[in-house]
């Protein structure tokens, strides 16, 4: 398949929600959606599915064959491609295997996510370590079960709410700056409802 035909089949069928696999992913992966496995992600790609499935990159982190050759020398990361040219109404993504390696990189990886959300106002990313979600983005409103150690931290300046079952709430809108740690180490025992002006991300422990 052809990123350009994987492109056509979300916009046909209208679908929302899609898997991403990345170069740290280790282990078997059995789609449940559509998927995109990235560079060195590819070779965890099944060679039957019933979900369309394709590989893109740049070929620099795995040796396995991909369908979308992208430039080896660029300016941009080969998640950040793949994001920036997903349907606008493709709003929910899960991702495996793009957290711990490099800092840096990691790092990227969050602003390229945080760029996904500003333009998707009920997008949402799950990050998924050890086979379970770790940090979930979110843009505007996420109201989930949180049971123990959490922190909320957001990329750029936000008013942020924050009601429901955990330890330290902000009942009106309170303004925390990008990596503050104001929104660090908090607790839940419950339903926990976070409102934001801009994207934010929950760190699960």
């Amino acid at each position: 398949m052809t990123w350009s035909a994987f492109l056509d089949h979300l916009n046909r069928t209208s679908l929302t929600a899609i898997s991403l696999v990345g170069p740290l992913y280790d282990a078997e992966f059995t789609p449940a959606e559509p998927t995109v496995f990235i560079d060195g992600g590819s070779r965890f790609r099944p060679l039957q599915s019933d979900f369309p499935l394709i590989s893109v990159g740049d070929g620099d982190s795995g040796s396995a064959v991909l369908d979308e050759i992208l430039p080896s020398e660029k300016d941009y990361s080969d998640l950040a491609f793949v994001l920036r040219n997903l349907p606008a109404h493709v709003a929910r993504l899960s991702l495996h295997g793009f957290s711990g390696g490099r800092l840096d990189h990691e790092l990227a990886n969050f602003g390229e996510l945080h760029a996904f959300l500003l333009k998707r106002g009920n997008g949402q990313t799950h990050l998924f370590a050890g086979g379970r979600p770790s940090v979930v983005g979110f843009n505007s409103r996420l109201e989930m079960n949180i049971q123990g150690i959490f922190s909320l931290l957001v990329l750029e300046p936000a008013e942020v709410r924050l009601t429901g079952d955990c330890k330290y709430k902000l009942t009106e809108p309170y303004k925390i700056f990008p990596c503050s740690s104001h929104g660090i180490s908090n607790s839940g025992f419950g339903r926990v409802l976070a409102e934001t002006s801009n994207p934010a991300f929950i760190f699960l422990s």
